[in-house]
């Protein structure tokens, strides 16, 4: 019963599905703070917001057991010892989890798009089709699969602007509106490198398999150089942003370091248990990133 829940919980990501929704909830929690400062009333009910947030959570899970059933084949070479589907989990089970999954995601956004805002039966519908395509072909070709990860989780925190559209307009504080695309630009530009460590590290059964990811297409080496591309471009854009925001400055310097850290440390690796291990850091300095914005905001 225990080595199935921790099967459960590492087939729906739940560390990503938690890294995900920071922003999103931190959003929620500096616009009742800056509400509350300024003396006005948003009437933010945090029951709307929790139930939209475990619908995200599930669009999130699905999107993860249709990948990890897709990806069987591949996941027995590239982790043996340690893959869910077909050790743990068997698929007939896999599947049975993203039918129930399904149902809930169709529930609640019933309720959203009726009694929250309607462009939500537009947006899960999307993300839904989206998580599919990804798990079927995107994850398969170079680059697509991994923009259009970083575009599903960049996506998250701009959900806000509708759910709390009343109270962000009230409010007119133009900080907020900067955090929300802060918290939609910084994990896209951060998930996209994460995500194509992972394909160099995962090349052995990418190519058993026949995908054809960037690592795969242009090699190692000028995978690599891509990843560092994406990197310097956040330290570079950095310096603009502390020029126009000042407030941010201690941020992104925490931020570039741990950058800088991070990439003397990927030039330096060369295994896949290596890539794997670096690529949490990675989403540390993601987490320190979206902390530090908020903390500055408020």
């Amino acid at each position: 019963m225990i080595n199935t829940l921790k099967g459960f919980l590492k087939l729906i990501r739940w560390f990503h599905e938690l890294v995900a929704i920071i922003p999103f909830v931190m959003l929620f929690l500096v616009i009742n703070y800056c509400a509350q400062a300024a003396q006005l009333s948003c009437n933010l009910s945090a029951l709307n917001f929790a139930v939209l947030c475990v619908c995200v959570q599930l669009l999130i899970a699905a999107g993860c057991i249709i990948n990890d059933i897709m990806d069987r084949h591949i996941d027995k070479i590239n982790k043996p010892h340690t893959h869910i589907i077909d050790r743990v989990i068997s698929v007939a089970a896999a599947k049975k989890i993203f039918i129930a999954t399904t149902i809930l995601i169709m529930l609640l956004s019933v309720y959203i798009s009726m009694y929250l805002f309607t462009q939500w039966a537009y947006i899960s519908l999307a993300v839904y089709l989206l998580s599919i395509l990804y798990s079927v072909y995107l994850k398969k070709s170079p680059l697509f699969g991994n923009i259009t990860i970083a575009v599903l989780a960049s996506f998250i925190p701009l959900v806000i602007l509708l759910f709390a559209k009343d109270c962000i307009g009230v409010l007119n504080n133009p900080k907020i509106i900067t955090l929300v695309y802060l918290y939609a630009a910084f994990p896209f530009f951060i998930i996209i490198p994460r995500e194509l460590s992972l394909d160099i590290s995962d090349i052995e059964g990418d190519q058993a398999c026949g995908c054809k990811t960037l690592p795969i297409v242009i090699g190692i080496k000028k995978a690599k150089q891509v990843v560092l591309a994406f990197l310097l471009f956040i330290i570079i854009s950095s310096a603009f942003l502390m020029y126009k925001y000042n407030y941010l400055i201690s941020t992104f310097l925490v931020v570039d370091i741990l950058l800088a850290i991070y990439i003397y440390k990927f030039n330096q690796t060369h295994t896949r248990l290596a890539y794997i291990k670096i690529g949490r850091f990675l989403w540390f300095i993601m987490i320190v990133g979206l902390l530090g914005f908020a903390l500055a905001t408020i």
